[in-house]
């Protein structure tokens, strides 16, 4: 966790200049679109505390998604909330989030935005909060986006993600 956060520093100390490098970062997580939703949880729980680690199980049902899928930690058992027809990389990600929440952050690195790939940044809560006091709040989320319930990553439209690109161009700028 230590090198996570040490990375992400240098990474907001000069943005421009750690770029390229920050692509190849032990702090990113890479979800990519056609990835199982199950192997998205442990992707992540690789970043955690062992005692904080999520449990998968996965149901078949009937529905045209064909199954279910439930986080467990300790005596908590959630579903995630799919619609009926089918699993989707947004829904997984933001009940992820939330299951962890509030002791960990789930952020979404925006330099990976336009691809079919994103990455993401995963931290205790604690510790975005002294990033965000440090390099200012604005700044860290140009860079990571919190994910909220209307967070939308992966199911965005070509339109949408023309017009993210386009505001965060002319913030550099």
């Amino acid at each position: 966790m230590k090198q996570v956060i040490e990375e992400i520093e240098l990474f907001l100390k000069n943005p421009l200049a750690e770029e390229e490098s920050f692509w190849d970062s032990e702090a990113l997580v890479w979800v990519d679109w056609k990835d199982f939703d199950d192997s998205i949880v442990e992707y992540f729980n690789d970043f955690l505390l062992e005692e904080d680690k999520i449990n998968v199980e996965l149901v078949e049902n009937d529905k045209p998604r064909c199954v279910d899928i439930f986080l467990i930690k300790d005596e908590v058992k959630k579903a995630i909330p799919y619609d009926e027809e089918k699993t989707d990389r947004d829904t997984t990600l933001k009940a992820v989030q939330d299951f962890i929440a509030p002791k960990y952050q789930i952020r979404w690195y925006m330099d990976s935005l336009g691809g079919d790939t994103l990455a993401f940044c995963l931290l205790p809560t604690e510790k975005w909060l002294r990033l965000e006091k440090e390099y200012g709040e604005e700044k860290v989320a140009y860079y990571f986006a919190p994910l909220s319930h209307d967070s939308v990553m992966f199911e965005m439209d070509i339109d949408e993600m023309s017009d993210l690109l386009e505001k965060r161009k002319q913030k550099v700028n």
